[in-house]
């Protein structure tokens, strides 16, 4: 048996639904591994509950300023993480930039190399690294100019309205929104940043929302029939493709309310070409692809990721340990447990916000003043 906390684990962003999933995944009744790991955390907002279930939390700007780097490279030093997991695409991609431009800096992050990164993390590049290696995904229109309404509309013409604007690099669907016409189409080619996708589904199913946003104000709005499927995907630094694990998440009111594991071989073999793609072009770690069926019912890609996800949790209950995977593939010296269930769980239904944490506000206030919290040592 090795050591208590014999591995220091960074997780960037833990004040997240995924940090969340991170932690709870190590606190699993069924599998209790959180006394092997010592778990620093990083986030940009005080505030946070999940930044006191760690044994150390850094406050730190948010990813996108300029200081960033600075502080993120003397935290990695404070800190010497074996391992490294963020919880945000935009995070995953200023790491490995991080690392890349300091080889000195300690840690190691399970996300194969910068290249794949970006082509996760940038729907435009997503869209060509599909096309690239022969793989179904939405087809996609990243306007050259904001002028060329001419090859916005001959695109509009071949995929059919509804279509969808979305931002090049986002997540969560935020500042996602559906394009119903050529008048809309013309307003989100001025928007720096966004792109445009066919809607992946029955578009005449949307009519009644549409016409109920049309009308007097909804208190609350549901989009009928935007439930989709995501593959998890491990991939090993040599290469090895893990258990392909199908997850069915049921939409209510804009927010995933339910998962359930389930077979289905079409997808998964579909996942498999997938990940084959990423090993080629040297991508490695946790890929995670979401499908639906477009309008003539054939599978699609929509997004892709390398990291860790809102899910992580909810698949460990359901017999996939990515955590798990993560560390013995890129720790095996550490020997760290891993959780498997006997038969896989395709009965169990799982709701994303799994738990409610609190904190006082003495930490709070400590992480806001000094830029650290530390628990204390327990007595000797």
């Amino acid at each position: 048996m090795a050591d208590l906390h014999d591995i220091r684990l960074l997780i960037v962003s833990v004040g997240s639904l995924v940090g969340q999933n991170v932690l709870d995944s190590l606190e699993y009744n069924q599998c209790y591994r959180r006394d092997r790991v010592h778990v620093a955390g990083t986030n940009s907002i005080a505030a946070s509950a999940n930044n006191f279930r760690c044994d150390e939390c850094h406050l730190v700007p948010p990813t996108a300023a300029p200081d960033y780097p600075d502080a993120m490279a003397r935290i990695l030093r404070q800190t010497r993480p074996d391992l490294i997991l963020s919880a945000r695409d935009a995070d995953t991609a200023a790491l490995w930039k991080l690392l890349d431009a300091h080889p000195d800096l300690p840690g190691k992050i399970p996300y194969g190399n910068l290249e794949t990164v970006l082509c996760a993390l940038d729907k435009g590049r997503s869209a060509t690294f599909c096309a690239t290696h022969g793989l179904p995904f939405a087809d996609t229109l990243v306007l050259q100019s904001p002028d060329d309404l001419d090859a916005l509309y001959a695109f509009a013409e071949r995929v059919g309205y509804p279509m969808v604007a979305k931002p090049i690099e986002g997540f969560a669907s935020q500042g996602v929104y559906f394009v119903r016409d050529a008048r809309e189409a013309a307003y989100f080619a001025h928007h720096t940043g966004y792109l445009f996708q066919e809607f992946l589904g029955p578009g005449d199913a949307l009519e009644p929302y549409f016409e109920l946003l049309d009308g007097p104000k909804p208190l609350f709005a549901e989009v009928p029939g935007v439930n989709h499927y995501t593959c998890h995907i491990p991939i090993a630094p040599d290469g090895r493709i893990g258990e392909i694990f199908v997850l069915h998440n049921h939409h209510h009111f804009g927010a995933v309310t339910r998962m359930q594991r389930v077979s289905h071989p079409e997808l998964e073999a579909l996942a498999r070409r997938f990940a084959l793609a990423f090993v080629a072009d040297g991508g490695a770690g946790p890929l995670s692809v979401q499908f639906r069926a477009d309008r003539n019912g054939q599978f699609k890609a929509q997004e892709m990721n390398l990291r860790t996800t809102g899910s992580t949790f909810a698949r460990l209950m359901m017999g996939q340990d990515e955590l798990g995977f993560l560390l013995n593939e890129w720790l095996p010296e550490h020997d760290f447990p891993q959780f498997s269930r006997p038969e896989p769980a395709y009965d169990l239904v799982v709701s994303k916000s799994l738990y409610s944490y609190a904190t006082w506000m003495n930490p709070v206030e400590t992480l806001e003043r000094t830029g650290v919290w530390r628990q204390a040592a327990p007595p000797q």
